[in-house]
C-alpha cells in the first residue's frame, strides 16, 4: 500500500463500514446508537452534504455530528 493510500484511508476518506463508525462514536464517548443513526443517514443520502457534494472525510462529518448533539 503506498504512502497516499494509507493516508486516505487513516484520515477517514472513502465510505466507512458500520463497524469503523461505531467504533468512532465509542471512541468519543458517544454510544453504539448513534454511531448507527449516522451511519444510516448518511448512507440514505449515498454520503453526501446537504449541498450535494460527496462527503470527503466522514470523520470530520461525524466530528459535526457530535458537535450539534452537544450544542
Amino acid at each position: 500500500m503506498s504512502n497516499g493510500a494509507k493516508k486516505r484511508k487513516k484520515s477517514g476518506c472513502g465510505i466507512p463500514t458500520l463497524n469503523q463508525v461505531r467504533l468512532y462514536f465509542l471512541t468519543n464517548r458517544f454510544g453504539i446508537e448513534e454511531g448507527d443513526v449516522f451511519f444510516y443517514f448518511h448512507r440514505s443520502t449515498n454520503w453526501r452534504s446537504q449541498y450535494g457534494d460527496r462527503i470527503g472525510d466522514w470523520t470530520l462529518a461525524a466530528k459535526r455530528w457530535m458537535w450539534n448533539l452537544e450544542n
